[in-house]
């Protein structure tokens, strides 16, 4: 009875367990694929800056951040269209895909907040090497004189958020329709929006005014709570979705 009670937990994190790796599997290789695309062109689109534009002390690498949010936002709608379904159909509950895909949005996000802050030192050191600046002129809650861990956060929760809003919109998309899906969008890929606007970078935007100056913790820790906030709503979203026969 004991063996049988200590094996049960054990069990339970099994479906879990797979369902995280093999969607970690499939988005890891999309994020090597996207970041070999990615750089050339940062490289090409930096020497073009330094040559035709004369700048020659811009952080060129950081504007990939807005890829870097996009491109796996449209993947984790993409995910929940294509797996949910499969997921239950293969006996296991909505309860586990929604931690599952949380886990993995959440990871992925990281990742490429990451990669990028990788590339931003390698490009400042390259810059530096060659005797330029590097000036960070996207709207950002760091500058060049910030320290490493305030850039490195503040582009993690802006990758994670853009995963986990993606999640939001695919799961609404699947329980209400395109209709009421559209319609939604405003709150449910908003949280980007609302997340750009706590780090100062909502400038251009449209009505999303940038947060006034301020010191940067408190808003990337009201940026957490948006994150954490958006996945709670898009857990309760997918848990209450009746999954229709598809269309003949």
């Amino acid at each position: 009875m004991s063996a049988t009670a200590t094996a049960a937990p054990a069990d339970r994190t099994g479906p879990l367990r797979h369902t995280v790796t093999r969607l970690a599997a499939a988005n890891l290789t999309l994020l090597v694929w996207f970041w070999a695309c990615s750089v050339p062109v940062v490289v090409v689109a930096s020497v073009l800056v330094d040559r035709v534009l004369g700048v020659d002390d811009a952080a060129v690498v950081l504007y990939a951040r807005h890829a870097a949010i996009w491109f796996p936002f449209s993947q984790a709608i993409a995910l929940v269209a294509l797996y949910l379904r499969v997921h239950v159909a293969a006996g296991m509950t909505r309860r586990t895909f929604a931690r599952a895909t949380v886990l993995v949005g959440v990871g992925t996000g990281a990742a490429y907040g990451v990669v990028l802050t990788v590339l931003a030192v390698v490009e400042r050191g390259v810059r530096t090497a060659l005797g330029q600046g590097w000036r960070v002129t996207d709207g950002f809650l760091a500058d060049e004189s910030s320290p490493l861990g305030l850039l490195l956060a503040e582009l993690v929760v802006c990758c994670v958020v853009g995963n986990v809003a993606g999640l939001l919109v695919g799961a609404v998309y699947q329980r209400w329709g395109a209709l009421r899906g559209t319609l939604a969008l405003p709150f449910t890929a908003g949280p980007v929006f609302l997340v750009f606007a706590l780090l100062g970078a909502a400038g251009g935007w449209g009505p999303l005014p940038a947060i006034a100056p301020g010191p940067p913790w408190p808003a990337l820790g009201w940026s957490v709570l948006v994150v954490a906030l958006t996945a709670a709503a898009y857990a309760a979203v997918v848990r209450r979705t009746e999954l229709r026969p598809p269309n003949p």
